[in-house]
């Protein structure tokens, strides 16, 4: 499991985990809300409860392709586990899923351990255990889950942020070496400004392809995207670099043909350094966060 963070809701401190990308929350610590020194008690009694593990089984059979409800040479399965309930014996989280194969719950063992649950079966177990209490642990998920949304912000805008400022430099350096009359005299001259056409070059390079040929073979992305919205955060860096690379260029009076082959040979130089480094592995990985919200 990844870093446990807390938070508290009516006094009582709760654990959650990220896994997968999504919320694990532990089951007994929300327990202690209704008994605070034998918090096992009422978790046995909510999962030893048919209509528990109804939702159970619904809560996997709609997100657990490997959810094992039959009887199968491995597995038990969730008709064995009901008979169990039916002839009297306590069963467990642990039976439920050593005989299931189920992924919504989690027994964790050691200190900073429990029963954990995906986000939406801890909501059950809270409105089992109180509907105020409930009430309560849902608004502060929802508030928690806000507040890091607006950490890691819109995921296009972001990418659109990594190119942006650097596209400034680019467009000042094409400006400054152009002809007068291409920035003082109507069409057809200002047809004529080549940003696209540098633009598209350093398109191909990076993504191997330009923007019209990109929408041609993606027509059914909306109007309002475009190929960087769905390129990777380790692409988008490179073509940023590109950019002051190609700004720079302009600056000395390369021609296109000198540009774009000191640009494929910094491409190749600088992409397998970026794509170990750490950073852009991180911001990939609140970019991923981020979409899957």
């Amino acid at each position: 499991m990844s870093k446990r963070q807390i938070t508290k809701v009516q006094g009582v401190q709760i654990t959650y985990h990220k896994l997968d990308g999504e919320e694990y929350i532990n089951l007994t610590d929300i327990a202690r809300y209704k008994d605070t020194t034998r918090p096992e008690i009422p978790l046995q009694t909510w999962i030893n409860s048919m209509k528990t593990i109804e939702f159970l089984l619904a809560w996997e059979e709609k997100n657990n392709v490997n959810f094992k409800h039959r009887e199968s040479p491995e597995f038990s399965g969730y008709k064995n586990f009901a008979a169990e309930m039916v002839a009297g014996r306590k069963t467990s989280a642990t039976k439920w899923v050593a005989y299931t194969n189920a992924k919504g719950l989690k027994v964790v063992r050691g200190k900073y351990g429990g029963t954990f649950a995906h986000r939406n079966i801890a909501f059950h177990f809270a409105s089992w255990v109180n509907a105020s209490f409930y009430l309560h642990v849902i608004e502060e998920f929802e508030r928690l889950k806000k507040e890091e949304n607006l950490r890691l912000g819109d995921p296009f805008g972001n990418k659109r942020y990594l190119t942006a400022g650097n596209h400034s430099l680019l467009v000042a350096s094409i400006i400054s070496r152009l002809d007068e009359r291409l920035l003082t005299h109507p069409q057809p001259y200002k047809s004529r400004l080549p940003f696209a056409a540098e633009v598209d070059m350093i398109n191909k390079i990076v993504f191997g392809c330009t923007a019209k040929e990109w929408r041609s073979k993606n027509s059914d992305k909306p109007t309002n995207r475009n190929m960087r919205d769905y390129a990777s955060i380790l692409d988008l860096v490179t073509y940023q670099n590109l950019e002051v690379v190609d700004a720079m260029l302009l600056q000395w009076d390369c021609s296109k043909k000198e540009r774009e082959q000191l640009l494929q040979e910094t491409y190749d130089f600088i992409y397998p350094i970026l794509k170990r480094t750490k950073t852009i592995q991180h911001m990939q990985s609140l970019h991923d966060r981020r979409m899957e919200r």
